[in-house]
Parts: C-alpha cells; structure tokens; sequence
C-alpha cells in the first residue's frame, strides 16, 4: 500500500482529533446571529480572558478577523500603515480597499519589524489635506520572514508610539501559539501591545473551521457589523467553537514540537547543494528555502518532490515553502530530506 504523502505544504491541512469530534457531536448550542449559542459565548469568553480583552468574536476565517477589525477600527479614507509583506496586504485579495474604504499606506520591514524612524514619519501630521493615519498593523508570527517571532518588547515599543499619537494598533496573530510554545511570554502580554488582534483555530491548533477576533466591547459590536455585511454570521457555530476550547487543552500544548520539527527539517538543508535558508532564523514552523540549482526553480521542486510523497508550496520561480505541523512527524522530516537530496542530485 502506498503511503499517504507527507503534506508540508501549509498548516491549514490539520485535521481535527477525535476529542474535537466527539466534542462537536455534544456541543450545546444555539442560533449564534441571535446571541444564543452557549458554546460560542463560552470561547470568546474564554479567547478574551486568555488576552486580558474585553470582548471576543468568533469568525469563518482569519481574513475576515483581520478585514473585521480594519473597519471596525476606521472610518473610509483613513489610512493604515502596513508591512508591504503582510498577509492583510498581500493575501486578502484586495479588502482593505474595498471593505473598509481603507488609504493603506505600506512600509518595509525587516523580519517583519518597522524601523521606527520610517514608522514615526509615516504617521501623518494633522492636515484637511491628507488623509488622518487611523491604525498601525502588526503581525506575530511573521508569515514571510519565516515564521519569525517579533520580540514582545518592540511589540511594545510599537503600540507606545502609537498611543502617544492617538493611534490604535491590531495584530495579526494567526500563528501567535507558536510564538508563544517559544517565548513562554503569557498571552496577556502580547493582548497589552495592541488595541485589537485575532488567533487562527484552523493552522496549528487543527480546529476545522475559524478564527478568534478580540478587543475592547465597543470594538467588537462594531466588528460584529462588519462581520454582518460579510456574511459571516454563522447559526449553530457552536459545532465549530468546540473544536477551539479543545484546541486549547490538547492541540496548543504540542505546537513546540512543530517548531522543534521544523528546525531539524531546516538543519538538513544546510548540507545540501542547489538550496538555502531564505531566512535569517528558523524560529517556528515555517521554513522558506531558495531554489539555488542552476537547472530547477521552485515549481519543479515542488513537482519532482510530489513524485516522491513529499508536499510542498513553490512561491514564485525561486521560493519554495514548508511548514510542519500535528500531522508531520520525525519520519516524515526524514522523507522531505532524503526527497530534497535526491531531486537536487538527479
């Protein structure tokens, strides 16, 4: 019997566990638009408290955490500053403009951190004729560094410049967990440098469906809104919000052994002719490798790798993407490897 192939292509793969099932199967729950699904509330309040928010919302998906909380946290026309490299910006086709009528105003970083004189600069001076900045976006983990952990301290460095100007902060926390199973730096910290930020149930945490957006009260009515003109307001969700308060107790805890993965699988490479490390660290679950061999670019890695049971994501001609996750164990790090050597060899 062939064996299954060892699928590194995205964290999004991850199944749900048995207890995630079982706990689907005996969910209570209710018609969440009308505010009466118990096992929903019970997770945002839960996601809330766990960040020292206020208020929490349970949405489908992290783009529509992050698309929730742009136009819950500005009016059309103001301007967000974000790394020309998030995934707000580069992945979530177009909505800051035509969702929240949003100015965005892009800016570079280096492993996924502004420099601060850039940063101070960019905030705009109060004028008629330009447009207010209304909110800074960060990002933890940084997708396109690699899975980088952005340190806690510049975290608050960032949201003290932007208090000091009247400016609220929202962090893109999808792989937050991860940064934390690293850091050990209690989710209450990270909640005190923002104004608003969500976690993803359906990466790491292998929840099937969903993404947790928080903030203060006033805040999350507004992104409820918003949720509503996107049609994301969901009946018995509480099917799905089971998953994430098992997520919590059995999935969370195991998300440093996904890092610890990743690095072995990125130590590998170092030995191998025709690639490198496309990143300066390897702190998480998300390796970047440059296609350096002078007859393949990153498509057909991907391919040749495929053939071999080995799956991957080609991002352009010379980027190519692994990321480990519950389903990926030591010897499937084993198989990438020897898959790797034996198509760069050939």
């Amino acid at each position: 019997m062939d064996l299954e192939p060892s699928d590194f292509r995205s964290d999004t793969v991850t199944k749900p566990t048995s207890r995630m099932l079982e706990a689907m199967a005996r969910a209570r729950v209710g018609d969440d638009v009308l505010g009466g699904d118990p096992t929903v509330r019970k997770l945002e309040k839960r996601m809330a408290s766990l960040f020292g928010k206020e208020a929490a919302l349970f949405v489908p998906s992290g783009t529509m955490a992050n698309q929730c909380a742009v136009a819950a946290h500005i009016v059309p026309g103001e301007e967000i500053i974000v790394d020309a490299e998030a995934h707000i910006f580069q992945f979530e086709g177009g909505g800051l403009s035509r969702i929240s009528g949003a100015h965005v105003r892009t800016l570079p970083t280096e492993n996924g951190q502004y420099n601060f004189g850039q940063l101070a600069r960019a905030i705009r001076p109060a004028s008629e004729h330009m447009p207010r900045t209304g909110l800074i976006c960060v990002e933890e983990t940084h997708l396109f560094s690699g899975g980088t952990i952005v340190p806690i301290d510049y975290l608050e460095e960032v949201y003290g410049l932007a208090r000091h100007h009247g400016i609220s902060v929202h962090m893109d926390g999808a792989r937050l967990f991860h940064a934390q199973a690293e850091t050990g730096v209690e989710f209450a910290a990270y909640g005190k440098t923002c104004d608003s930020l969500f976690i993803a149930l359906s990466k790491g945490l292998s929840c099937p469906v969903g993404s947790v957006l928080m903030g203060d009260g006033r805040f999350i009515e507004r992104a409820r809104r918003v949720r509503k003109w996107m049609g994301g307001g969901m009946r018995q969700s509480g099917y799905l919000a089971a998953c994430g308060l098992v997520a919590l107790e059995e999935t969370a805890p195991l998300l440093a052994e996904d890092n610890s993965r990743c690095r072995r699988l990125g130590g590998v490479t170092l030995a191998l002719d025709g690639v490198r490390l496309a990143q300066s660290t390897i702190d998480t679950n998300i390796l970047f490798l440059e296609i350096t061999h002078p007859g393949l670019d990153a498509p057909m890695v991907e391919a040749a790798l495929a053939d071999q049971g080995v799956l991957a994501l080609a991002l352009g001609e010379r980027l190519l993407r692994f990321v480990t996750h519950r389903h990926i164990t030591d010897a499937d790090v084993d198989r990438a490897a020897s898959a790797l050597q034996n198509v760069l060899q050939s």
